[in-house]
């Protein structure tokens, strides 16, 4: 009876030892699994990360360069002919005596543009420009050659601006808009408007009169106020002078030239800084890439001890085996 006790017993040690070595082998087989899994996804991620990180670390700044800004034929004549003709000479320049050459050949090309196509239009009261109004009016040599002298001008860019604006204007001044306006001006009829001027005017007056003597001692000035009218003649709304004409095509062309150039180096800015941002992005995902081959391993370390674990066992239990047939 006893010993029919003690084998149920064994029996069941031997069902519970032998259910417990199964879910043994389950659970390592599931974390070896699982590592499998980890590593070969962490393998992945780490090529990733190297590749984009070598990438973005290789970028260069200096590879990024500011585009040309440039002006159409056709946006250089819209412009508001209502508004007052700015004929303020642009202040630009350079020393040398190849400059100084280059803007007299360029101020002898340029008029002969204006004289061909713009004052062919004027009207018989109008002067004719000759090359140093021309020049003072339109060029500004000397300026030019005073902001190159104290470094305020770049010759090479102003040169290079100025072939752009007269190949431009050569399109612009047989543009139809162009001879429908200055046509308009050579036909316009002028219309008297009269206009008041105020202002104020120093007035002499007698200070100290000396009744006495019957005679002014004493004279002092003083401001006051006058007004008057003044009778002058107008161009109708919408109508420019040819010289103004061309001063306004000019003022719009370097206008929309500076804001080109401006939104193009801040665009070119902005890629710069997002390249450096890359840079230093691929450093840390370069450094991110380390850290995940470091993880890597110890996983293939943990799946390293598990397989020895498991062949530990198949041992154990293969010598088991042979003790108990030896027993027998």
């Amino acid at each position: 009876m006893v010993d029919e006790e003690n084998d149920v017993a064994l029996s069941a040690r031997a069902r519970a030892g032998s259910l417990l070595n199964k879910l043994e082998r389950i659970y390592l087989g599931v974390i070896r699994a699982i590592a499998l899994v980890a590593a070969t996804l962490l393998v992945v991620y780490a090529a990733w990360l190297a590749i984009s990180g070598v990438y973005k670390a290789s970028l260069d700044v200096e590879t990024v360069k500011e585009v040309p800004a440039s002006v159409s034929p056709e946006e250089v004549t819209k412009i508001d002919t209502t508004r007052p003709a700015n004929s303020d000479a642009a202040e630009n320049s350079d020393p040398f005596a190849d400059e100084k050459r280059y803007y007299a050949d360029f101020t002898k090309r340029y008029l002969a543009l204006f004289s061909s196509k713009f004052e062919a239009f004027k009207r018989p009261e109008d002067k004719r420009l000759d090359a140093e109004a021309f020049d003072a009016r339109y060029v500004n040599s000397s300026e030019r050659l005073e902001s190159i002298r104290d470094g305020s001008l770049d010759y090479a860019v102003d040169k290079a601006d100025l072939e752009s604006w007269l190949d431009t204007l050569t399109t612009v001044a047989s543009s139809k808009s162009t001879v429908d306006r200055l046509k308009a001006y050579q036909s316009a009829k002028m219309t008297k408007v009269s206009r008041t001027i105020k202002g104020t005017r120093e007035q002499r007056y007698c200070s100290y009169y000396a009744y006495y003597f019957d005679e002014c001692l004493t004279y002092d000035t003083r401001t006051v106020p006058f007004t008057r009218t003044v009778d002058e003649t107008k161009l109708p709304d919408g109508v420019m002078s040819h010289t103004d004409l061309l001063g306004a095509y000019q003022d719009r062309y370097f206008d929309l030239l500076l804001e080109r150039r401006r939104a193009n180096a801040g665009s070119a800015n902005m890629q710069r800084a997002e390249i450096a941002a890359d840079n230093q992005d691929g450093s840390t995902r370069l450094w991110m890439a380390v850290r995940v081959v470091g993880v890597f391993v110890v996983l293939m370390f943990l799946f390293l001890l598990i397989a020895l674990e498991r062949h530990q066992r198949r041992i154990s239990a293969s010598l088991r085996a042979d003790s108990a047939e030896t027993a027998a």
